[in-house]
């Protein structure tokens, strides 16, 4: 299995905008980061997990032509709004695209990106929705997923192999955490150092990890404060920021 992270940014990317750097060094390109998404290819297979706003050319750089499913995580627009860019992959392979999401989001992304599940006048559709259950398969690669509490939402971790995504986390339910015991990696979200209504902040992320002890945690879903270089000094061993384009084998 192979996973490239397609981008590691927070909702705004970072740095945020021109000449607002917040604290990162913009001279270092680990810290430019498009927003949060990830590239599984297992099974002769390329499973994508979210769609977000910067996708074609997350895509483009990973040289990446064929997309044989869709996870989403949850609806927030950081994590959907790169969906029309799956028409491309669909045109060129021919092919309509599963789209594997919650029974909670089902409603809200089939109306918000009608046409493209359903087609609209000349544009035929180009996705098929697929409802996931907390066990499933896509051809022949096993998936694990479980709600986890982000603020006022919940977001799926996805778990394939010893493998998992943890984005926009701010805390666990009941004792799914041990559903993530033994992993090689574990890509986790960490918006910023002090906890955020909706996400945990580093010590509490940090006291997850130790619980879980995965043999390799990287960071995402990174905001413009959070240095790479100083971020990285703060972390202890096999633990560190993800950048863009980060390539790891399993």
């Amino acid at each position: 299995m192979k996973v490239r992270v397609l981008g590691c940014g927070g909702s705004f990317g970072s740095p945020l905008a021109w000449n607002r750097n917040g604290n990162i060094d913009v001279n270092n390109p680990k810290n430019h980061r498009t927003r949060s998404s990830v590239l599984i290819h297992i099974n002769d297979q390329n499973l994508l997990i979210d769609t977000s706003p910067d996708l074609r050319a997350q895509l483009y750089n990973a040289r990446c032509t064929k997309i044989d499913a869709v996870l989403f995580t949850h609806e927030h627009s950081d994590h959907t709004s790169g969906l029309p860019d799956m028409r491309a992959m669909s045109l060129i392979n021919q092919s309509i695209i599963p789209a594997f999401l919650s029974s909670d989001i089902k409603e809200s992304m089939t109306r918000n990106y009608k046409y493209i599940f359903d087609g609209h006048k000349d544009y035929s559709p180009f996705m098929s929705v697929k409802t996931i259950d907390d066990h499933f398969n896509i051809g022949n690669t096993k998936i694990n997923t479980f709600k986890h509490n982000h603020g006022s939402i919940d977001v799926q971790t996805y778990r394939i192999n010893n493998f998992a995504y943890s984005t926009d986390l701010k805390n666990f339910y009941e004792n799914d955490i041990d559903k993530l015991k033994d992993l090689d990696l574990w890509i986790v979200g960490l918006l910023r150092y002090d906890p955020h209504p909706s996400h945990a902040g580093f010590d509490q992320i940090n006291e997850y990890i130790k619980y879980l002890k995965p043999k390799k945690t990287l960071f995402t879903h990174m905001t413009a404060l959070l240095d790479y270089e100083e971020l990285l000094s703060k972390c202890s061993d096999n633990i560190e920021p993800a950048y863009d384009g980060m390539t790891i084998e399993l």
